[in-house]
């Protein structure tokens, strides 16, 4: 009787220990990133601005210029550029946001023509011709979206004012950024310096990677496919090209999500199907190259999740800190899976975000 007891025991604080606890400590950090999301994702932009000038800095200073110096230098570059880029582009957002009811208009004539062709192809369903004759588009929606619009570009100070606060920081962890590093290790002390010096290097490795091969292909990415749309004489392909550019960063999904507009804006601009076909063919051509080919041949060290870890971290990231999150799902996940590859008790973790590697195989992922 003692040793059923004792089994039930056991059992219980298996169940406790691998099921509840793990469970109750994402719930927790789950409700303590969503209410602290104002606070932490600046801190995460700036931190990932940071990983993407840092080499930049760290090249000034093989130059022989003192540090403060050449982070103000890589800072006001990188603000001006942003300037510059911005301030061309929100006169074009808002144009767009103008446009919209004519948007909306041809939206509506072309339901319109095909319900005449509907009529004249099924007039011996009746029932169906009925539905269809009640097809048209919700005026107010479109609408609703233009004032959507309107209001982002009237809000632009918001944005203004958290986008300065993520230049302060990362101005702040450049200048700073050595310093951290002793402090992160000195905060371990004795036996565990040396390991947590190897997971801020590990950290730091897979990140920076990732970043820069993401910039890369984002700059890449929004010239040329700006280019081709105005070959293909899409209206606000200056618009088109960097949100596909940058929708990109999102695995999977971004791709896909970035041509969408353009290639609905290019069928209602020209009332042409075929036009539409080559702007899709377009982007699946390029699209194809980058994925199986550029990407490859940039990444030397990125991270090392598995693609089902990849879209989970995603999805959650995206759920607690919307559209940010799902451009800094891919390194945050990278991150914590490199601290749980360096804990004995986390081991079991890393193994299951990572992917299955050779020995001596370095970490890469094309995400």
């Amino acid at each position: 009787m003692a040793d059923v007891k004792t089994e039930k025991t056991d059992s219980e604080e298996l169940t406790l220990k691998f099921i509840a606890l793990p469970i109750l400590v994402i719930a927790a950090a789950t409700a303590l990133l969503h209410f602290a999301a104002p606070i932490l994702i600046p801190i995460a932009l700036a931190a990932a601005l940071t990983y993407l000038l840092l080499p930049v800095v760290n090249l000034l200073k093989r130059l022989k210029i003192p540090h403060w110096a050449a982070v103000l230098i890589v800072m006001i570059i990188v603000v001006g550029i942003f300037v510059l880029i911005s301030y061309y582009l929100i006169g074009e957002i808002t144009d767009l946001a103008s446009t919209l009811p004519q948007y909306k208009d041809k939206i509506q004539a072309e339901i319109q023509n095909w319900n005449v062709r509907a009529m004249e192809l099924f007039e011996k369903l009746p029932t169906f011709l009925k539905n269809s004759g009640n097809m048209s588009v919700d005026a107010d929606k479109v609408g609703t979206l233009g004032k959507f619009l309107l209001k982002g570009a009237s809000s632009i100070t918001n944005a203004i004012v958290g986008l300065v606060l993520v230049f302060f920081l990362a101005l702040f962890m450049l200048l700073e950024a050595d310093l951290f590093k002793r402090k992160f290790k000195r905060v371990f002390g004795g036996t565990h310096e040396e390991e947590a010096g190897k997971i801020l290097q590990e950290i730091t490795t897979q990140i920076k990677g990732y970043l820069q091969v993401r910039f890369y292909v984002f700059v890449g990415l929004s010239i040329i496919i700006t280019v081709g749309l105005l070959i293909f004489d899409v209206q606000y392909a200056y618009v088109w090209g960097p949100l596909a550019g940058l929708l990109n960063i999102i695995p999977y999904i971004g791709s896909i999500a970035g041509a969408i507009p353009p290639i609905i804006v290019t069928g209602i601009q020209h009332n042409s199907i075929l036009q539409m076909v080559y702007v899709a063919l377009f982007f699946l051509v390029l699209q194809t190259i980058e994925g199986n080919y550029i990407t490859p041949k940039l990444t030397t060290t990125s991270v090392d999740l598995n693609t089902v870890t990849s879209l989970i971290s995603v999805i959650y990231w995206g759920w607690i800190w919307g559209g940010i999150g799902l451009f800094l799902a891919i390194p945050i996940t990278a991150a914590i899976k490199v601290i749980c590859d360096h804990i004995e008790p986390l081991k079991p973790i890393g193994i299951i975000l990572g992917t299955e590697r050779k020995d001596g195989e370095t970490a890469i992922q094309n995400i």
